[in-house]
């Protein structure tokens, strides 16, 4: 059932990753697991995704990032709570600070 606020959309309509972007791959990688992650009941947790591999799943946002650091320190990794409802944020404008 769909969310009628429009407030949130449904894993099976994330759109892909920006390309060339700094996370596509592993936002492209938890699109195509998602399914999967949501089917073993893990709704909830907290994935932990390097380039195209689920590096584990956590409890807490906060214990997949420390883990994320801890392996890679300085490089990018993605981490992202399993839903089934994803929740849209819209941003009206943007703002770019100097100093």
């Amino acid at each position: 059932m769909k969310d009628p606020s429009g407030r949130t959309i449904h894993y099976t309509e994330l759109p892909p990753g920006q390309p060339g972007g700094q996370l596509e791959r592993e936002w492209n990688t938890y699109r195509r697991e998602a399914g999967r992650l949501l089917a073993e009941g893990l709704e909830g947790h907290h994935v932990l995704i390097k380039g195209e591999e689920i590096i584990g799943i956590y409890d807490t946002h906060e214990q997949a990032l420390a883990e994320g650091y801890r392996r890679y320190a300085r490089q990018p990794f993605f981490v992202h709570e399993v839903e089934e409802w994803e929740r849209v944020i819209r941003c009206t404008k943007f703002f770019l600070w100097h100093r």
